[in-house]
């Protein structure tokens, strides 16, 4: 069953297509932010203010296009700074999370398609 965490991160990051989505999710609120990468439709940046601002343990970004799960970059990133991490992958309708205590887990069809 697709939990509607993962319905309202799949419309988040739908909203930004084709652009890479990214955001932080605080409890079950979902939190769009501004992608501050020099090629939105290849990466995202969150700003370090936007990181000061909400102190999250939770982001998530999307992949736009192909179906490419976490990259190892991802993975580090998120590691290396003890968050969970989401991924929604726009054209295979996926949910991948990413927590240093569970791995990786994927979620299909998010949003029915």
């Amino acid at each position: 069953m697709t939990s509607k965490l993962h319905i309202d991160i799949a419309r988040a990051c739908i909203a930004e297509f084709p652009n890479e989505a990214c955001g932080f999710v605080d409890g079950s609120v979902v939190i769009p932010l501004v992608n501050h990468a020099d090629d939105v439709e290849e990466s995202f940046v969150i700003s370090g203010e936007d990181f000061l601002k909400h102190d999250p343990n939770t982001i998530y970004h999307s992949h736009p296009k192909g179906d490419y799960g976490f990259s190892e970059q991802d993975i580090l990133v998120a590691a290396n700074m003890g968050l969970t991490s989401y991924l929604y992958v726009v054209e295979m309708d996926r949910i991948e999370r990413y927590s240093s205590t569970t791995g990786v887990e994927v979620f299909e069809k998010i949003l029915g398609s």
